[in-house]
C-alpha cells in the first residue's frame, strides 16, 4: 500500500520540515519514508534507505531496534523515550545518541507498520558533560588560589567561594552560601562595614567596577584587603554576575606608614637597590634617582634631576605616554604601566631597550609623588617573543581569575621589593627570597593565563623561564654561575595542583646553590636536566660546588629551606633524593608522578 504521505504533498513537506527525524517502516520493517534530518543522523541518504531494514542500515543496533518494532506491531502500542546507540558510520570510533519512539502505523484499524519518531542527542549529552568537566576545573583552579575569589549575583547573594578565605575565616562554605555578602562572617563587624559591603555591591551591580581597601573580619582578628568587585556581562551587555577578588594588603599598608615616616633612610634605600630607581612628581619631573639609573641610561645624575622624564622614551610614544601619565595622576594607584605588555626605554646614545616599569604612588609632606622602578628585560622579552602564542579561546571566568592573580601576585612582588630595601641585610636576604617565591608562583598563573588549557601547566617552559628569574634575581658581580638545563625532546605537562610545590622547590634548591654551593670560588656551574617517564617523571639539580656540610640532610638540618623541601616534595606527591661529597658537588632528584592522562604536547 502507498502510504498517504507520498501522494499528500502537504504532509510530506510538513514531514520533511519536522524538528525532529521522522521515519515510516512497513509491517516487514523496511523503510518506506524517511526525512532528510533522520537520514543524515544515521549517517546514510535518504535513497539508500528505502526498501531496506534497521539492520541494513544501523548494523550495531539495528537487531535490538527490529525487536523493539516487532513488539510495537504485535502489541499495538507504542514504545517511548527510550534510548540507543550505534558507532556512525561502522569503524569510525564516533557514536551518536538517539531518543526514539516508536508508534504503530495504522489504517482503517489495521496496522500497517511502524512509524517512528527519533531526536538525535547526541551534542546535548556531549554539552552537558562538556559543562560538567568545566565547572569542576574551574572549582580546583579556584581552590588552588591563595587569593580570595568569590562570585556572586547581581543582589549580593554569595554564590561561590574559592578554599582561601574560609581558611582564613575558619568557616565552611555552606555557612556563607546563599547569604548576601554584608550578612556573611567577614563583614560583620560593625554595622559600618556592612553598610560600606552593600555600597559596594550596588556599584558593581550597576556597572562599575570598584576597588578599595577594607579591613574584614578573620579567625585571627582583623584583616586589611585590597578588594576589587567587577561586573561580569554576558554577550547582550547585561550583568549577570559580580566578580570579587582580594588579598591581604595589611604587610603594604605597614610599609606605606614606615616610608612615610623617614624620608631620609628612603632615600639611602633607593640608592642601596640594584633596580633603577627615580621619583617623579605629577607634573612628571624628575626629583630622584639612584646610581643604578645612571648606568642604565647612561646620564649622569644633574642631567636628570629637574629633567622631564619624557626624553628617556622614543620620540615616537612620548605624545601616547604624556596621556598615560596624566590619567595615572588622575586615579593614581599601584600599578605596571605597561600593562604585562613591554615598554621600550632610550639610553643617552639614542638606542632603545625594552623595560617594565613599576609605579607606586606615595605620599611626602602632602605632595603626591611617584616612584617608578625600571627594570631591563631585554633577555626576558626575547624569550616571551619566541614561547608565547596567541589563546585561541578561554572561559570569561577563568580568564578573568588567572589575570587578576597575576596582577596581585606582581603587587606583593613589589610590596616585597619594597621592604626589602627598608630592611638589614639578613631580613632583605629573606624577603628577597620571598620575592621568588612569589615569582615562581606568578609565573605559573602567567603561563595558564597564556594558554587555552587552564588545567595543566608546560613544565619545560616553566623550568626555562624559572631559571631566567632566578638567574635574574641571584646574580652578583662576585659570583658567576653557568645554568644549563637540558630539557625533554617534548614538553611535558604537569597539573596545576603539583606545579606550585614543584616551583616552590626547584626555587628553594637553586637559591640554596646560589647561596653556599661555590663558597670561597669565583664560579660554578648549575645542571637540571628533565626526563619524562612512566609512571613517574624525574628532574635531577646538580652542581659541582664544595658539598654539603657533614651531618646536613633532608628534614633534619635546622635551616628552613631543608626542611621545607621534604614538605614540598610531599605535596608533590613525589619524593627527594640527595647525594653529596666534600668539593664534588650537591645532586638532587626529584621523583614525581606523570600528569594523570599520560599526555604530553
Amino acid at each position: 500500500m502507498t502510504p498517504p504521505f507520498a501522494c499528500d504533498p502537504l504532509l510530506h513537506a510538513l514531514l520533511e520540515k519536522a524538528p525532529i527525524g521522522i521515519a515510516v517502516l512497513d509491517d516487514s520493517l523496511r523503510y518506506l519514508h524517511i526525512n532528510q534530518l533522520l537520514a543524515d543522523s544515521n549517517g546514510h541518504s535518504i535513497a539508500s534507505h528505502i526498501g531496506r531494514s534497521p539492520r541494513d542500515v544501523l548494523p550495531d543496533v539495528g537487531e535490538q531496534l527490529e525487536a523493539i518494532m516487532r513488539d510495537v506491531i504485535a502489541s499495538g502500542e507504542a514504545r517511548c523515550n527510550f534510548e540507543a546507540q550505534a558507532e556512525v558510520p561502522p569503524g569510525s570510533g564516533q557514536f551518536r545518541l538517539w531518543n526514539a519512539s516508536y508508534h504503530p502505523y495504522r489504517q482503517d484499524n489495521q496496522i500497517l507498520g511502524i512509524i517512528a519518531m527519533v531526536e538525535d542527542v547526541t551534542h546535548a549529552r556531549d554539552t552537558a558533560r562538556r559543562l560538567r568537566n568545566s565547572e569542576q576545573h574551574i572549582r580546583r583552579v579556584l581552590d588552588n588560589l591563595f587569593t580570595f575569589v568569590g562570585v556572586l549575583s547581581p543582589d549580593g547573594t554569595m554564590l561561590e567561594v574559592n578554599r582561601a578565605p574560609l581558611e582564613a575565616a575558619g568557616i565552611a562554605l555552606d555557612s556563607v552560601r546563599g547569604q548576601k555578602m554584608w550578612d556573611t562572617f567577614w563583614w560583620s563587624a560593625s554595622p559600618e562595614n556592612q553598610a560600606l559591603a552593600q555600597q559596594l555591591v550596588s556599584q558593581a551591580a550597576s556597572g562599575e567596577t570598584v576597588r578599595r581597601e577594607v579591613t574584614v573580619k578573620m579567625q585571627d582578628g582583623p584583616m586589611t584587603i585590597d578588594l576589587m568587585l567587577a561586573p561580569l556581562r554576558d554577550d547582550n551587555g547585561d550583568i549577570t554576575h559580580l566578580i570579587g577578588s582580594a588579598n591581604d594588603v595589611s604587610a603594604r599598608t605597614r610599609s606605606e606608614q614606615a616610608l612615610r615616616q623617614s624620608e631620609t633612610h628612603f632615600r639611602q634605600v633607593v640608592e642601596a637597590t640594584p633596580d633603577a630607581l627615580m621619583m617623579v612628581d605629577d607634573s612628571g619631573v624628575i626629583r630622584l634617582v639612584n646610581g643604578r639609573m645612571e648606568e642604565l641610561f647612561g646620564y649622569s645624575r644633574d642631567e636628570l634631576i629637574g629633567k622631564g622624564f619624557d626624553h628617556l622614551l622614543p620620540p615616537s610614544v612620548r605624545n601616547q605616554h604624556q596621556s598615560l601619565v596624566r590619567h595615572f595622576f588622575a586615579h593614581p594607584s599601584t600599578r605596571d604601566m605597561a600593562n604585562r605588555k613591554p615598554l621600550f626605554a632610550m639610553r643617552r646614545d639614542g638606542s632603545s631597550f625594552p623595560c617594565e616599569i613599576g609605579l607606586n604612588p606615595l605620599e611626602i609632606d602632602g605632595q603626591l609623588l611617584t616612584l617608578a622602578s625600571i627594570t631591563n628585560v631585554t633577555a626576558r622579552y626575547q624569550a616571551q617573543q619566541a614561547m608565547e602564542k596567541a589563546l585561541d579561546e578561554k572561559t570569561v571566568l577563568l580568564g578573568e581569575v588567572h589575570h587578576r592573580v597575576k596582577n596581585n601576585l606582581q603587587v606583593i612582588s613589589s610590596l616585597l621589593n619594597l621592604q626589602a630595601r627598608n630592611a638589614a641585610e639578613p631580613v632583605r636576604v629573606a624577603l628577597v627570597e620571598s620575592q621568588n617565591h612569589v615569582k615562581s608562583m606568578a609565573l605559573i598563573h602567567q603561563l595558564l593565563y597564556e594558554r587555552s588549557d587552564f588545567s595543566r601547566v608546560p613544565l619545560t617552559t616553566y623550568l626555562e623561564r624559572l631559571l631566567m628569574l632566578l638567574q635574574h634575581s641571584l646574580a652578583n658581580n662576585r659570583l658567576k654561575v653557568s645554568v644549563h638545563f637540558t630539557p625533554p625532546p617534548q614538553e611535558v605537562f604537569l597539573e596545576l595542583q603539583q606545579s606550585i610545590p614543584l616551583g616552590l622547590l626547584v626555587n628553594e634548591i637553586v637559591t640554596n646553590v646560589f647561596k653556599h654551593a661555590f663558597a670561597g670560588r669565583g664560579h660554578g656551574t648549575l645542571r637540571l636536566q628533565l626526563q619524562p617517564g612512566e609512571p613517574d617523571n624525574r628532574l635531577s639539580i646538580s652542581d659541582d660546588g664544595v658539598g654539603l656540610p657533614a651531618g646536613v640532610a633532608l628534614g633534619e638540618s635546622p635551616t628552613l629551606g631543608f626542611q621545607l623541601l621534604p614538605m614540598l616534595a610531599e605535596q608533590l606527591q613525589g619524593r627527594l633524593e640527595l647525594a653529596s661529597q666534600p668539593q664534588q658537588g650537591t645532586h638532587f632528584v626529584v621523583h614525581f608522578p606523570a600528569l594523570a592522562t599520560g599526555e604530553t604536547a
